[in-house]
Protein backbone atom coordinates (compact mmCIF):
# COMPACT_ATOMS: atom_id res chain seq x y z
CA UNK A 1 0.00 0.00 0.00
CA UNK A 2 1.22 3.46 -1.02
CA UNK A 3 1.93 5.79 2.57
CA UNK A 4 1.69 9.75 1.82
CA UNK A 5 4.64 11.13 3.63
CA UNK A 6 4.26 14.80 2.90
CA UNK A 7 2.21 16.90 0.91
CA UNK A 8 2.58 20.92 0.74
CA UNK A 9 1.21 23.44 -2.36
CA UNK A 10 2.91 22.07 -5.18
CA UNK A 11 4.26 18.77 -4.55
CA UNK A 12 3.11 15.33 -2.64
CA UNK A 13 6.00 12.78 -1.91
CA UNK A 14 4.39 9.28 -1.65
CA UNK A 15 6.68 6.27 -0.29
CA UNK A 16 9.93 8.30 -0.60
CA UNK A 17 9.29 9.82 -4.48
CA UNK A 18 8.62 13.34 -4.69
CA UNK A 19 5.81 13.96 -7.30
CA UNK A 20 5.07 17.55 -8.88
CA UNK A 21 1.59 16.74 -10.84
CA UNK A 22 -1.85 15.35 -9.30
CA UNK A 23 -1.58 12.23 -8.91
CA UNK A 24 -3.99 8.53 -8.98
CA UNK A 25 -3.41 6.46 -5.77
CA UNK A 26 -4.85 2.88 -6.11
CA UNK A 27 -5.69 0.09 -3.68
CA UNK A 28 -3.10 -1.66 -4.59
CA UNK A 29 -0.42 0.33 -4.34
CA UNK A 30 -0.39 1.73 -7.50
CA UNK A 31 0.21 5.39 -8.10
CA UNK A 32 -0.25 7.00 -11.77
CA UNK A 33 0.31 10.97 -12.19
CA UNK A 34 -2.87 12.76 -13.47
CA UNK A 35 -2.67 14.08 -17.37
CA UNK A 36 -3.22 17.41 -18.50
CA UNK A 37 -2.23 20.80 -17.83
CA UNK A 38 1.23 22.73 -16.86
CA UNK A 39 3.71 20.29 -15.39
CA UNK A 40 2.38 21.22 -11.96
CA UNK A 41 -0.63 21.75 -12.24
CA UNK A 42 -3.97 19.92 -13.08
CA UNK A 43 -6.80 20.66 -14.16
CA UNK A 44 -9.34 22.10 -11.44
CA UNK A 45 -12.43 19.84 -13.25
CA UNK A 46 -12.52 16.45 -12.18
CA UNK A 47 -14.17 14.10 -14.75
CA UNK A 48 -16.42 11.42 -14.76
CA UNK A 49 -13.91 9.00 -16.67
CA UNK A 50 -11.42 9.53 -14.07
CA UNK A 51 -13.56 9.41 -11.09
CA UNK A 52 -15.04 6.06 -13.35
CA UNK A 53 -11.41 4.86 -13.36
CA UNK A 54 -11.07 5.03 -10.01
CA UNK A 55 -13.73 3.15 -8.72
CA UNK A 56 -13.46 0.45 -11.18
CA UNK A 57 -10.22 -0.36 -9.01
CA UNK A 58 -12.56 -1.37 -6.16
CA UNK A 59 -11.67 0.67 -3.85
CA UNK A 60 -13.20 0.66 -0.25
CA UNK A 61 -13.31 4.21 -0.37
CA UNK A 62 -12.47 6.75 -2.61
CA UNK A 63 -11.20 10.55 -1.50
CA UNK A 64 -10.97 12.97 -3.89
CA UNK A 65 -8.42 15.96 -2.77
CA UNK A 66 -9.67 18.91 -4.13
CA UNK A 67 -6.19 21.15 -3.94
CA UNK A 68 -4.80 22.90 -0.48
CA UNK A 69 -7.93 25.88 -0.81
CA UNK A 70 -10.15 23.53 -2.52
CA UNK A 71 -10.11 25.13 -6.06
CA UNK A 72 -10.74 21.77 -7.35
CA UNK A 73 -14.04 20.49 -7.82
CA UNK A 74 -16.01 17.56 -9.50
CA UNK A 75 -18.06 18.66 -12.51
CA UNK A 76 -21.43 17.81 -12.27
CA UNK A 77 -20.97 14.21 -14.15
CA UNK A 78 -18.87 12.93 -12.10
CA UNK A 79 -20.23 14.24 -9.09
CA UNK A 80 -23.55 12.49 -9.63
CA UNK A 81 -21.48 8.84 -11.08
CA UNK A 82 -19.62 9.05 -7.62
CA UNK A 83 -23.04 9.68 -5.51
CA UNK A 84 -24.45 6.38 -7.49
CA UNK A 85 -21.45 4.16 -7.42
CA UNK A 86 -22.08 2.87 -3.95
CA UNK A 87 -18.24 3.30 -2.82
CA UNK A 88 -17.85 5.37 0.65
CA UNK A 89 -16.55 8.89 -0.56
CA UNK A 90 -15.03 12.35 0.46
CA UNK A 91 -14.31 15.22 -1.33
CA UNK A 92 -12.26 17.23 0.92
CA UNK A 93 -9.31 19.82 0.79
CA UNK A 94 -5.75 17.67 0.14
CA UNK A 95 -4.69 17.77 3.19
CA UNK A 96 -7.20 16.50 4.74
CA UNK A 97 -7.58 14.06 1.80
CA UNK A 98 -3.66 12.94 2.44
CA UNK A 99 -4.68 12.29 6.01
CA UNK A 100 -8.05 10.29 5.79
CA UNK A 101 -5.83 8.02 2.57
CA UNK A 102 -2.95 7.45 5.21
CA UNK A 103 -5.40 6.69 8.52
CA UNK A 104 -7.79 3.85 5.99
CA UNK A 105 -4.07 2.66 4.78
CA UNK A 106 -3.67 1.65 8.49
CA UNK A 107 -6.10 0.10 9.44
CA UNK A 108 -6.05 -2.45 6.37
CA UNK A 109 -8.75 -1.02 3.97
CA UNK A 110 -7.70 -0.32 0.46
CA UNK A 111 -8.62 3.49 -0.42
CA UNK A 112 -8.37 4.96 -3.67
CA UNK A 113 -7.32 8.96 -4.25
CA UNK A 114 -6.88 11.71 -6.88
CA UNK A 115 -5.12 14.48 -5.11
CA UNK A 116 -4.57 17.92 -6.31
CA UNK A 117 -1.62 19.51 -5.42
CA UNK A 118 -2.06 23.00 -5.95
CA UNK A 119 -4.62 25.49 -4.95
Amino acid sequence: MTTVNSFKFGSIVLDGKKYRRDVFLYPDGGIRKRKGGFWMFGSHAIKREEIEELVKSAPDALIVGTGTDGVAQLNPDADAFLKGSGVESAVVPSQEAVDKFNELSAQGKRPAALIHITC
